[in-house]
Protein backbone atom coordinates (compact mmCIF):
# COMPACT_ATOMS: atom_id res chain seq x y z
CA UNK A 1 0.00 0.00 0.00
CA UNK A 2 2.73 2.72 0.95
CA UNK A 3 4.52 2.42 -2.25
CA UNK A 4 0.80 2.42 -3.99
CA UNK A 5 1.11 5.61 -2.36
CA UNK A 6 4.51 6.75 -3.48
CA UNK A 7 3.81 5.95 -6.70
CA UNK A 8 0.61 8.02 -6.90
CA UNK A 9 2.88 10.83 -5.15
CA UNK A 10 5.24 10.36 -7.81
CA UNK A 11 2.57 11.16 -10.69
CA UNK A 12 1.23 14.09 -8.91
CA UNK A 13 4.60 15.65 -8.36
CA UNK A 14 5.20 14.90 -12.57
CA UNK A 15 2.31 16.52 -13.58
CA UNK A 16 2.25 18.99 -11.07
CA UNK A 17 5.60 20.28 -12.78
CA UNK A 18 4.42 19.51 -16.12
CA UNK A 19 1.76 22.13 -15.68
CA UNK A 20 3.93 24.40 -14.12
CA UNK A 21 6.24 24.42 -17.05
CA UNK A 22 4.41 24.10 -19.79
CA UNK A 23 4.85 27.41 -21.83
CA UNK A 24 1.59 27.48 -22.76
CA UNK A 25 -0.15 26.99 -19.30
CA UNK A 26 -3.01 24.88 -21.13
CA UNK A 27 -2.89 21.00 -21.58
CA UNK A 28 -5.12 18.59 -22.78
CA UNK A 29 -6.83 16.38 -19.44
CA UNK A 30 -6.49 13.31 -22.11
CA UNK A 31 -2.96 13.68 -21.43
CA UNK A 32 -3.29 13.96 -17.94
CA UNK A 33 -5.27 10.78 -17.82
CA UNK A 34 -2.56 9.30 -19.36
CA UNK A 35 -0.26 10.56 -17.16
CA UNK A 36 -2.04 8.95 -14.20
CA UNK A 37 -1.75 5.49 -15.28
CA UNK A 38 -3.60 3.37 -12.86
CA UNK A 39 -4.96 5.87 -10.01
CA UNK A 40 -7.79 7.21 -9.82
CA UNK A 41 -7.51 10.64 -11.99
CA UNK A 42 -10.15 12.06 -9.56
CA UNK A 43 -7.97 11.80 -6.50
CA UNK A 44 -4.63 12.78 -8.43
CA UNK A 45 -6.27 16.09 -9.86
CA UNK A 46 -7.26 16.47 -6.42
CA UNK A 47 -3.87 16.26 -5.01
CA UNK A 48 -2.58 18.71 -8.09
CA UNK A 49 -5.11 21.04 -7.81
CA UNK A 50 -4.04 21.34 -3.86
CA UNK A 51 -0.15 21.62 -5.00
CA UNK A 52 -0.81 24.35 -7.41
CA UNK A 53 -2.81 26.26 -4.86
CA UNK A 54 -0.27 26.02 -1.90
CA UNK A 55 2.39 27.83 -4.35
CA UNK A 56 -0.33 30.58 -5.55
CA UNK A 57 -2.03 29.10 -8.76
CA UNK A 58 -5.16 27.88 -9.59
CA UNK A 59 -5.60 24.87 -12.39
CA UNK A 60 -9.41 25.49 -14.05
CA UNK A 61 -11.11 23.07 -16.66
CA UNK A 62 -12.55 24.04 -19.57
CA UNK A 63 -13.66 23.01 -22.94
CA UNK A 64 -13.11 23.67 -26.53
CA UNK A 65 -13.92 22.26 -29.90
CA UNK A 66 -14.86 19.24 -27.67
CA UNK A 67 -11.88 18.30 -25.92
CA UNK A 68 -11.36 19.00 -21.91
CA UNK A 69 -8.32 21.07 -20.95
CA UNK A 70 -6.44 22.16 -17.94
CA UNK A 71 -5.90 25.81 -17.62
CA UNK A 72 -3.04 26.89 -15.14
CA UNK A 73 -4.00 30.42 -14.33
CA UNK A 74 -3.22 32.63 -11.21
CA UNK A 75 -4.88 35.93 -8.97
CA UNK A 76 -4.46 38.76 -11.46
CA UNK A 77 -4.35 39.63 -14.55
CA UNK A 78 -1.88 38.89 -17.46
CA UNK A 79 1.09 41.39 -18.40
CA UNK A 80 1.00 40.77 -21.66
CA UNK A 81 -2.47 41.78 -22.64
CA UNK A 82 -3.46 45.40 -22.34
CA UNK A 83 -6.27 47.06 -20.86
CA UNK A 84 -7.71 47.59 -24.32
CA UNK A 85 -7.05 44.15 -25.41
CA UNK A 86 -9.25 42.61 -21.89
CA UNK A 87 -12.04 44.79 -22.93
CA UNK A 88 -11.76 43.65 -26.85
CA UNK A 89 -11.59 39.90 -25.27
CA UNK A 90 -14.89 40.62 -22.65
CA UNK A 91 -16.38 42.24 -25.78
CA UNK A 92 -15.99 38.81 -27.79
CA UNK A 93 -16.69 36.74 -25.46
CA UNK A 94 -20.38 38.05 -24.21
CA UNK A 95 -20.68 38.10 -28.16
CA UNK A 96 -19.99 34.74 -27.99
CA UNK A 97 -21.81 33.72 -24.87
CA UNK A 98 -25.23 35.65 -26.31
CA UNK A 99 -25.26 35.75 -29.53
CA UNK A 100 -23.75 32.98 -31.40
CA UNK A 101 -19.91 31.21 -30.27
CA UNK A 102 -18.52 31.43 -33.86
CA UNK A 103 -18.34 34.95 -34.74
CA UNK A 104 -18.13 35.55 -38.00
CA UNK A 105 -14.81 36.72 -38.94
CA UNK A 106 -16.14 39.65 -40.87
CA UNK A 107 -18.70 40.68 -38.36
CA UNK A 108 -16.02 40.82 -36.31
CA UNK A 109 -13.54 42.88 -38.42
CA UNK A 110 -16.36 45.53 -38.94
CA UNK A 111 -16.70 45.77 -35.18
CA UNK A 112 -13.42 46.37 -34.46
CA UNK A 113 -11.96 47.94 -37.68
CA UNK A 114 -9.30 50.07 -36.25
CA UNK A 115 -7.79 47.96 -33.93
CA UNK A 116 -8.13 44.80 -35.76
CA UNK A 117 -4.55 45.01 -37.07
CA UNK A 118 -3.21 45.47 -33.77
CA UNK A 119 -5.13 44.42 -30.76
CA UNK A 120 -7.29 41.63 -32.39
CA UNK A 121 -3.87 40.04 -34.38
CA UNK A 122 -2.42 40.11 -30.83
CA UNK A 123 -5.43 38.33 -29.33
CA UNK A 124 -5.22 36.02 -32.64
CA UNK A 125 -1.27 35.44 -32.87
CA UNK A 126 -1.27 34.74 -28.76
CA UNK A 127 -4.39 32.13 -29.11
CA UNK A 128 -6.96 34.23 -26.83
CA UNK A 129 -8.63 33.74 -29.89
CA UNK A 130 -8.75 31.54 -32.96
CA UNK A 131 -9.13 32.44 -36.87
CA UNK A 132 -10.78 29.25 -38.65
CA UNK A 133 -10.56 30.98 -41.85
CA UNK A 134 -12.29 27.90 -44.00
CA UNK A 135 -15.40 28.59 -42.07
CA UNK A 136 -15.06 32.43 -41.45
CA UNK A 137 -15.08 32.35 -38.03
CA UNK A 138 -13.32 33.44 -34.85
CA UNK A 139 -13.85 31.60 -31.18
CA UNK A 140 -12.49 32.67 -28.13
CA UNK A 141 -10.00 29.91 -26.93
CA UNK A 142 -9.77 28.58 -23.62
CA UNK A 143 -7.18 30.59 -22.79
CA UNK A 144 -9.07 33.33 -24.01
CA UNK A 145 -11.49 32.34 -21.14
CA UNK A 146 -9.17 31.20 -18.49
CA UNK A 147 -7.63 34.90 -19.06
CA UNK A 148 -11.17 36.66 -18.04
CA UNK A 149 -11.78 34.88 -15.35
CA UNK A 150 -10.58 37.16 -12.84
CA UNK A 151 -11.49 40.15 -14.58
CA UNK A 152 -14.94 39.59 -14.73
CA UNK A 153 -17.00 36.85 -12.66
CA UNK A 154 -20.55 37.47 -15.03
CA UNK A 155 -19.72 38.65 -18.22
CA UNK A 156 -23.06 39.70 -20.14
CA UNK A 157 -23.50 41.44 -23.07
CA UNK A 158 -26.03 44.05 -21.47
CA UNK A 159 -23.98 44.92 -18.53
CA UNK A 160 -20.94 45.74 -20.97
CA UNK A 161 -22.99 47.70 -23.21
CA UNK A 162 -24.36 49.59 -20.13
CA UNK A 163 -20.87 50.20 -18.92
CA UNK A 164 -20.02 52.07 -21.97
CA UNK A 165 -23.63 53.36 -22.74
CA UNK A 166 -22.97 55.30 -19.11
CA UNK A 167 -19.35 56.97 -19.40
Amino acid sequence: MEIENNNKNEVVKLITKLILINPQKVIREEDLRNLSKNFNFEIVMSEVYLSLKNVGFELIKTKFMEQQFYILTSDGKDDNITPSQYGILALIIALSKEVDENIKINDLKEIFTDVWPTDIKFLIDNDYLREFSELNIIRVTHLGKATMKNIYKDLKLKNLLNVFENK
